[in-house]
C-alpha cells in the first residue's frame, strides 16, 4: 500500500535545523543560531496544523502573571517566539503544502497562506522551503528541517 503525501506530514515535529539564504551566504535565522532554538510542527488528520519556533531559554516575567510584564519582559516574549496556527491543504503533484493561517504572533500572517515545498529526507525527516519571505528588511528564502516526534535525531 503506497502512503500518500498528505498521510506522510500528518503527526508531530520537532526542529532540528533551520537555514536562512542570503545569495550563496547562509546567516542565522531570526531567533538566533539554530542551535539555541527549538521548534514543533503539527499536522492532523483533520486539517489543522500549528507551528511554533522559538529560543530555548526565554526570560521569565517578574511579577509572573499571564497578563503581566514589564514593556521590555513583553518585547522580549515576542522577539524570542514565531508561532502560528490554521489549517492546510497539500499538492500532493508539487509536493507543497499551503499553511492557511488563521492565528499568530507575528499579526502579517493572520489571513495569509504560507506555501512550502517539502522534500521527505527518508521516513523520518522532513525539509520545508520557504519562498522568501522579509527578514531583517530583505526578502530572503530558508528551510526548516523537522524530525518526526518519537523517532531518533540524526
Amino acid at each position: 500500500m503506497t502512503t500518500s503525501f498528505r498521510e506522510r506530514l500528518v503527526g508531530s515535529w520537532q526542529m532540528i535545523d533551520w537555514k536562512v539564504f542570503r545569495g550563496g551566504e547562509t546567516i542565522d535565522p531570526p531567533l538566533g543560531p539554530v542551535e539555541h532554538c527549538t521548534g514543533l510542527l503539527i499536522y492532523t488528520e483533520e486539517g489543522t496544523m500549528s507551528a511554533n519556533l522559538m529560543l530555548v531559554e526565554r526570560a521569565f516575567f517578574d511579577d509572573g502573571s499571564l497578563d503581566g510584564g514589564t514593556q521590555e519582559e513583553r518585547a522580549e516574549a515576542y522577539r524570542s517566539i514565531i508561532s502560528y496556527a490554521g489549517t492546510y491543504a497539500v499538492n500532493e503533484s508539487t509536493a507543497t503544502v499551503v499553511h492557511h493561517v488563521q492565528i499568530a504572533t507575528f499579526p502579517n500572517f493572520v489571513g495569509t497562506d504560507l506555501r512550502r515545498t517539502c522534500v521527505f529526507e527518508g521516513g523520518d525527516t522532513l525539509k520545508l522551503d520557504t519562498p522568501p519571505m522579509k527578514i531583517g528588511g530583505e526578502l530572503l528564502a530558508s528551510h526548516i528541517r523537522w524530525q518526526r516526534k518519537g523517532t531518533e535525531v540524526r
